[in-house]
């Protein structure tokens, strides 16, 4: 297991790089990638909370309709997301490109994705206007985050598991799209994928489709068990490949007890990640 798990960080760290290996990489260079990294956070953090006390507590206080409500607070941290996106790219910290954009901009979508690091949730629901997310209830109660989850008519986690199952149906029927990452947790980057049973369980609960979205780290950075400051010696790769929609149909007519069906769809969709992952995505060029 340890050894798969070495094999494949080592995998990761060389995707993407067939056009990198003569950038000069030298000390200047990761100072300035640590510093701009410091920096960005700095920004995002100072920039959530301008808009904890501003944009977020208007929109639940002046805007009554809910589903405005929701689309406008959504679309709001579309676009901080986007920003802070932005500004790692234009600073050098990190290169990201997304292949199949389409597939995540239709209404209704179940989206499961790995989580290979601490910012690619970030980086992911930048990409979609009415992303919707299964957040901590302590989001709900925190002051500098009560406001934006609220707004964005985020589902609480600690509910009870049916009202949990239902607030994703509601969202998916009215065309929201899910985000959920099966793991719970970011990768082990030394170990394999291991996938909860939660996405799986809801899926055949919805009867919902779902559209994996793979994602590939050229260097291990902001993952378990490392620090914002240790930069890696190249700069970040984030590659987000979005695949064709997987039905849920085949565990739906197995004629499996739902818990069972579940089980087998959450192996078989660690088994598809695993496989997407280890496999290279096409190099980036020179830049």
């Amino acid at each position: 297991m340890a050894a798969d798990g070495v094999a494949r960080v080592e995998q990761n760290q060389a995707i993407g790089l067939a056009g990198e290996q003569s950038w000069p990489v030298g000390l200047l260079d990761i100072a300035w990638r640590t510093f701009a990294t410091g920096f960005c956070f700095a920004v995002f953090g100072v920039g959530q909370l301008i808009m904890a006390v501003t944009v977020f507590p208007l929109l639940v206080l002046l805007v009554r309709n809910k589903q405005q409500r929701v689309r406008l607070g959504r679309r709001s941290v579309q676009l901080a997301f986007k920003g802070f996106a932005l500004l790692m790219r234009t600073t050098g910290v990190l290169r990201c490109r997304i292949r199949g954009l389409e597939k995540l901009r239709q209404p209704g979508t179940l989206i499961l994705a790995n989580h290979p690091s601490l910012i690619d949730v970030v980086l992911l629901v930048s990409f979609i206007p009415d992303a919707d997310c299964i957040v901590k209830t302590a989001l709900f109660k925190n002051p500098f985050t009560r406001y934006a989850v609220m707004a964005a008519g985020y589902i609480p986690s600690q509910r009870d598991p049916e009202q949990v199952i239902e607030a994703c149906r509601a969202s998916l029927a009215s065309g929201g799209c899910l985000v959920l990452f099966p793991e719970g947790t970011r990768s082990d980057p030394t170990g394999p994928l291991h996938f909860q049973r939660g996405a799986a369980n809801l899926a055949i609960r919805v009867g919902c489709d779902m559209v994996p979205v793979v994602i590939r780290v050229s260097e291990h950075n902001l993952g378990k068990q490392s620090r914002w400051w240790r930069v890696p010696a190249r700069k970040v790769s984030f590659d987000f490949e979005v695949k064709d929609r997987l039905s849920v149909s085949p565990w739906l007519q197995s004629g499996y007890e739902p818990a069972i069906a579940a089980r087998e769809l959450t192996a078989s969709l660690t088994e598809y990640f695993t496989r997407e992952i280890e496999t290279p995505c096409p190099s980036w060029p020179k830049s």
